[in-house]
């Protein structure tokens, strides 16, 4: 019996991947007419001082010829941000400062709340995310608001990371090729599993058609994937996946394996909390195929368990994971990335194993 079930669960795992694997082979690049909407870029920043003044440079050059504003939230910022944002300002009529008071209570997800608050004041038909320690290509918000036609009320652009060649930087870039290629296929396939406000520009009227973020406000992440899912139930919102390489955005990697631990955890700290209990079903049991994966080393060792049972599901994985990386890193022109994948895999099991159950009891922090 406990053989079927380590099968069941790595042939789950198998055909979610080929689920991904049709998706990725479906993206392609956008070649029609491009629209240009009226866009409000949103960028919510606490303490970023690091990255504040790159990240405006970078959209201060933007050559969007359509009607375009961006709004900076100083999420009470206890750095120097609020002074940077404000001169910045002072010289670039597109952009707002939006200062949040120190007052505010303390929330699970106070990034949302920035969020939310420059979505209010927004001037125009588009929302724009990104994330402060990002740099975007000179026209990403063209490539970007370009994809607003045929109905389009979604469009998820691609993200990269940049770095060294430490492992921890490589660790980052290919898994974050692997997340990336994850929203392009649901994306291209209509059924967004999973989304990333690093890069995510949606209908301002669809935001607030389904309330904004709700109940949402009292999770510590979100602000993609599940704000994404509310928005799918509204009939007849259509999405897209925007593989113009000008719609990638660069993003900056932590740099120590706590740090990137930490992150993690907080990626998975809402693992639970999806409204769709289908689909926490389908995160338990691929979590439950981690697990497996994590102990049967020491089963097979210590327990006299067939070593099948650890062999066939950890290649299984590797195979279908390389498969669907090998497209992705092609589609995605990052070939190079690939020179990581199997210290990345190997790593990537304790990582998850552990970042999970650390998330859903809060073991980590905001910034």
């Amino acid at each position: 019996m406990s053989g079927f079930i380590i099968a069941g669960l790595a042939a789950l795992y198998v055909l979610l991947f080929l689920f991904f694997i049709i998706g990725l082979l479906k993206t392609h690049r956008y070649k029609g007419e491009k629209a240009t909407p009226s866009v409000t870029v949103v960028v919510p920043m606490r303490n970023e001082e690091e990255f504040a003044e790159r990240t405006l440079n970078a959209l201060a050059v933007q050559d969007y010829i359509g009607e375009w504003e961006v709004i900076c939230v100083n999420d009470r910022s206890t750095d120097s941000t609020q002074e940077i944002l404000e001169k910045f300002a002072a010289n670039h009529p597109r952009f707002r400062v939006l200062n949040l008071s120190q007052d505010l209570p303390a929330i699970a997800s106070p990034k949302k709340r920035a969020l939310e608050s420059a979505f209010k004041i927004a001037k125009y038909d588009v929302l724009l995310t990104m994330d402060a320690d990002c740099t975007p290509r000179k026209s990403w918000i063209t490539a970007m608001a370009g994809r607003f036609v045929d109905g389009i009320s979604i469009v998820q652009g691609p993200k990269q990371n940049y770095g060294t060649r430490t492992m921890p930087h490589l660790y980052q870039k290919l898994e974050t090729l692997g997340y990336t290629a994850m929203e392009a296929a649901g994306f291209s396939l209509g059924h967004p599993m999973v989304a990333s406000a690093a890069c995510l520009a949606y209908k301002k009227e669809l935001f607030f058609q389904v309330g904004g973020f709700g109940d949402l406000i009292n999770l510590s992440s979100g602000d993609d994937d599940m704000l994404i899912h509310k928005m799918m139930k509204v009939p007849g919102t259509k999405v897209c996946y925007n593989l113009d390489p000008d719609a990638v955005i660069e993003t900056a990697p932590v740099h120590t394996w706590k740090q990137l631990f930490n992150q993690r955890s907080r990626w998975s700290s809402n693992g639970t909390s999806y409204e769709n209990k289908a689909y926490i079903l389908l995160l338990t049991l691929i979590y439950t195929f981690y697990i497996w994966m994590f102990v049967s080393p020491w089963c097979v060792a210590f327990l006299d368990c067939p070593w099948q049972w650890c062999a066939y599901p950890i290649l299984a994985k590797f195979a279908v994971d390389f498969i669907f990386l090998s497209i992705a890193a092609a589609k995605l022109h990052a070939k190079q990335q690939m020179f990581a994948f199997l210290p990345t895999e190997l790593i990537q099991i304790p990582m998850i194993v552990f970042a999970v159950p650390a998330g859903i009891t809060g073991m980590f922090r905001w910034k």
